[in-house]
């Protein structure tokens, strides 16, 4: 993971499809599309849990 992020913040995305393919750049847009769903989620439970409290 380490590598991609590497070679993602030095050469951007096109780098990225360049050296390691498209799938490899698909995987890891896919990965930070979940962790922001992810987050999002969070927030968004914990406000509707705060907000059904009160």
């Amino acid at each position: 993971m380490s590598e991609y992020r590497s070679i993602l913040k030095e050469e951007g995305w096109k780098g990225l499809v360049v050296k390691l393919g498209p799938k490899a750049a698909v995987l890891l847009f896919l990965f930070f599309l979940g962790k922001g769903l992810v987050w999002l989620f969070i927030f968004y439970g914990g406000y509707e849990l705060i907000k059904n409290a009160f």
